[in-house]
């Protein structure tokens, strides 16, 4: 028995042995470096790390099983940059301060300048048919640029916009025997019936497309005659960071913003005012002898200005008249004007207007004075003034002032 015992006992020990981790594998010992060896070089990349090493395998996402479905941990990528990002980056390089969004404000301030000039009712309602957009432009920019278009028409413009679906509808039939897809209006005949359904005047085609190596921005805009086709206007429109403000059209319609400030204002109590200080000739009515007195004015006025556009005026005049032998006397009066010519930025602003008051010279010779005129303001301090003034009659000295007359002169406005 004790033969079998003792066979046990080593069977036993040799299980042990090999239950123990690491019992029957022991590290090959490091013999020592020879005393010859060269030194390391630091600038010698490491083993796995030389230059011509191949690239380390991606690792693959950790798997794990939930519910007895094997799942994938998600792999987080950065998002793609996509066209429009790419498109703003280029253009933003290519110009330092200006971005793509004032670029597209300051070309579609100028549109709506030029269309503000056209009758209103010829083109209004209008309904865009369709935004083309070069090939680096991402198909999703064409509805902001459609809607950066009806908000510029809508606030400087007497046009509305009427939104065309079908301009934007894909459809598909069969046509001898073929499979047909078309998007849109393909045909002059559907644009006239189109144009009958919507109710509209006119339909506006607009193509938009940038250049990154010359940083230029392009915009072509066309609109046809609902009824016929016939096309009314097109123009095409280029903008760099030098354009801006040079070749804008010199007509500003009001912005948004403007009105905004415009609203506030009013809410406040602060209206929108000027001074204008004037000097000039004046001839007063005198049936006399010696005939009408002539003299030099000085004025000056402080005036309001209202209106959706600012072409509303109020303001408080006051002038003085010398003549130095005969008359001396002061004009108290109030008066309104209107600016009939859009606000411009280089041709002179026009006023036409009139004043109501009188004529202040002491004891005797004071008279009611109405006067109508026109004013130009040359652009932007320096103006002129001519008015036809009619002064009711009065007993001065051994005459009688009243009558026609009238006085003009220049102005220094701020």
């Amino acid at each position: 028995m004790a033969r079998p015992a003792r066979l046990l006992a080593t069977w036993v020990l040799m299980g042990a042995a090999l239950a123990a981790p690491g019992a029957l594998a022991q590290p090959a010992p490091v013999p020592p470096a020879p005393d010859d060896a060269p030194a390391p070089d630091d600038d010698e990349p490491a083993p796995g790390f030389e230059d011509d090493a191949p690239p380390p395998a991606p690792k693959k996402p950790a798997e794990s099983f939930a519910g007895g479905r094997m799942e994938r941990d998600p792999i987080r990528r950065p998002d793609p940059q996509g066209p429009d990002e790419r498109l703003i980056r280029d253009i933003n390089a290519t110009r330092g301060e200006v971005s793509l969004a004032e670029l597209i404000d300051e070309v579609l301030a100028d549109v709506t300048a030029e269309l503000a000039l056209m009758p209103a009712r010829k083109l209004s309602p209008l309904a865009i048919r369709q935004v083309s957009l070069g090939a680096n432009v991402k198909p999703g920019f064409a509805d902001k640029l459609r809607a950066a278009m009806v908000s510029a028409l809508h606030a400087g413009t007497e046009i509305r916009v009427r939104r065309c679906v079908e301009c934007e509808a894909t459809r598909t039939r069969i046509e001898d025997g073929q499979w047909v897809v078309t998007k849109g209006v393909v045909d002059t005949d559907e644009l006239v019936a189109l144009g009958k359904r919507l109710g509209v005047n006119a339909f506006m085609d607009v193509s938009f497309g940038f250049d990154p190596e010359s940083g230029v921005v392009e915009m072509h805009f066309e609109i046809v005659r609902a009824k016929d086709a016939l096309i009314l206007w097109a123009e095409t429109f280029r903008a760099d960071e030098t354009t801006p403000m040079l070749l804008r059209a010199s007509d500003a319609p009001q912005r948004r913003a403007e009105r905004l400030e415009d609203l506030q204002m009013l809410l406040e109590g602060r209206p929108y005012f000027g001074y204008a200080a004037s000097a000039g000739f004046m001839l007063v009515p005198y049936e006399h002898s010696d005939g009408d007195i002539t003299g030099a004015t000085a004025g000056f006025r402080v005036y309001e200005r209202f209106g959706t556009d600012r072409r509303l005026m109020f303001g408080l005049d006051m002038m003085g008249f010398l003549n130095t032998s005969r008359l001396a006397g002061a004009f108290l009066s109030a008066g309104g004007w209107w600016i009939p010519i859009a606000p411009d930025f280089v041709w002179p602003e026009l006023r036409v207007g009139g004043k109501a008051g009188a004529f202040v010279a002491g004891s005797e010779g004071n008279a009611a004075v109405f006067q109508l005129g026109a004013e130009a303001l040359l652009r932007y301090r320096f103006g002129v003034y001519l008015y036809a003034m009619f002064m009711t009659k009065s007993a001065f000295v051994d005459g009688t002032l009243g009558g026609l007359g009238f006085s003009a002169g220049l102005s220094f406005n701020w």
